[in-house]
Formats: C-alpha cells, sequence, structure tokens
C-alpha cells in the first residue's frame, strides 16, 4: 500500500469549522458523548453548535494541533481530517499572559448558543467534569510538579479512521513533551487506549464517573509517557520528520510517511 502524507500544523481561527465537522462525526463512536449527551441525535443541529463552542475554546486555552490528509473527493486538495488539543507550558503561558489566569481569553469565550441544551445530561456532565478536574490533580499535577504535557482530547473523522492520523498527532505532543524534558499524560477513551499503549503508555490508574441511582457509568484509565521512554528511546527514528520552514506561531510543519 503507497504511503498517505499527513500534514501537522498548529490550528488557527479559520480551521474551526473543520474542526467542529471532526468533533461532530468521530463524537458518534466515544461513549463519553453518548453518555453525556444521550439525546444528541435528535438534535442535530443543536448537538453541532455545542461542538463549535468546544472547539472555539480548544483554539482559545490549549495547544491545538491538526492533521490534514488528501480529501477523498477533491483531488489534490488537503483537508483537516483529525486534531489533538494539548495543554502544554506554552499554551498555559499564553492564556495566562492575557487574563491573569488560566481561563479561556475573554474575546473568545463561547458566546450562549440561544437554545436550550435539550441533549445534555446535566447530571453526567457535571459529575465528568467534577471527576476530571479532581484526578488530574491527583494522578498528575500533584506527582509532576514541574508540569506535564497533556493531551486533552484527540479526534478523527471516520471516514479517515486507520491511517495514522491518530499516530502522527500522539507522536507530536510526545516529542514536545521530551523536548521540554516533561511526562506526557492523558485520559484515555476506549477507542485511544490501544494506541496510547502501543506508544509506550504506562496506565497509574482509573477513576470512575458515575451519578447515584443511574445505571450507566464511564470507568476512565490515566496513562503516562515518561521523558526517557516511547518512540523516541533505543534510537529509533520517529514517523514525524520536521521539514524546511517554520509554520503558524514559529512552530515547523510536520510531514508523516
Amino acid at each position: 500500500m503507497a504511503s498517505l502524507q499527513h500534514n501537522l500544523r498548529l490550528a488557527t481561527e479559520a480551521d474551526l469549522p473543520a474542526m467542529t465537522e471532526v468533533l461532530n462525526a468521530a463524537s458518534r463512536q466515544d461513549p463519553i458523548y453518548p453518555y453525556r449527551f444521550p439525546d444528541r441525535h435528535r438534535y442535530p443541529s443543536e448537538f453541532a453548535l455545542l461542538c463549535r463552542q468546544k472547539c472555539t475554546e480548544y483554539l482559545a486555552s490549549s495547544t491545538v494541533v491538526v492533521c490534514e490528509m488528501p480529501s477523498a473527493t477533491d483531488a489534490g486538495a488537503m483537508r483537516v481530517v483529525a486534531f489533538a488539543v494539548w495543554d502544554t507550558p506554552a499554551s498555559q503561558h499564553r492564556v495566562q499572559a492575557h487574563t491573569g489566569s488560566l481561563e479561556p481569553l475573554p474575546s473568545q469565550q463561547p458566546s450562549s448558543l440561544g437554545v436550550p441544551i435539550t441533549i445534555g445530561h446535566k447530571d453526567r456532565m457535571d459529575a465528568f467534569k467534577s471527576a476530571c478536574v479532581r484526578y488530574k490533580a491527583t494522578f498528575f499535577d500533584a506527582k509532576y510538579k514541574r508540569g506535564h504535557v497533556m493531551l486533552r482530547i484527540l479526534l478523527c473523522h471516520p471516514d479517515y479512521q486507520r491511517r495514522g492520523a491518530g499516530k502522527a498527532l500522539t507522536e507530536w505532543g510526545i516529542q514536545e513533551a521530551q523536548r521540554l524534558g516533561l511526562y506526557t499524560t492523558v485520559f484515555a477513551s476506549p477507542m485511544g487506549l490501544r494506541l496510547y499503549t502501543k506508544l509506550g503508555f504506562t496506565e497509574i490508574g482509573r477513576f470512575r464517573v458515575e451519578v447515584e441511582g443511574d445505571e450507566e457509568h464511564l470507568e476512565i484509565p490515566a496513562l503516562v509517557l515518561s521523558p526517557s521512554a516511547g518512540i523516541w528511546e533505543s534510537g529509533r527514528k520517529a514517523t514525524c520528520g520536521m521539514v524546511t520552514g517554520a509554520g503558524y506561531n514559529g512552530v515547523s510543519s510536520t510531514v508523516c510517511a
């Protein structure tokens, strides 16, 4: 099979529509989304607005890397087929420099949807958010005092899955973390667990998301990769090579085969 080209670059606001499309399409396969938004399929327009709101938040508060691949419908064109959201020291410092805190930039705060959030299960949404905050502090923040590079979310459009986009995006974050001498961390979804384990991540614990009296729940593993382990050790070559020319925000583009 011929190799597939992956172009990685930092996202800009112009990528918001493509990111929204990826999140909307990929969320159908991730049990975390049906758990929190059980009626999303009944309100597709509202869920699309929520996806756009979330992507706006990612662009404002984190380092977002997009993966472009040749379009399946437009010969010669590249399209954003996947993206990863990373919390890095650089993204945290950028937000803090503008606001004095780690909250999203005020000018980029998501606006009100203007419609009732009928698709969301509020108790589950609250339980998920509070659990992630609590266990991030317990599993990662308290242990890695110098900081860590955390993968918040990784999504690939279903039409382009199993073509290396997820691996390329994860390797970008691993390389960035190891350049800084920091651990790479992630709360894994069922879809991502196999990939992260294959790349050398180690599970250090799990936590449960549940609402009292609710039959459904989530169990989420916490994984870490040390700065001296994984795909960059033992002299093995990375699958992503830096190409000449600075990309967005001073970061070179990467091309992965």
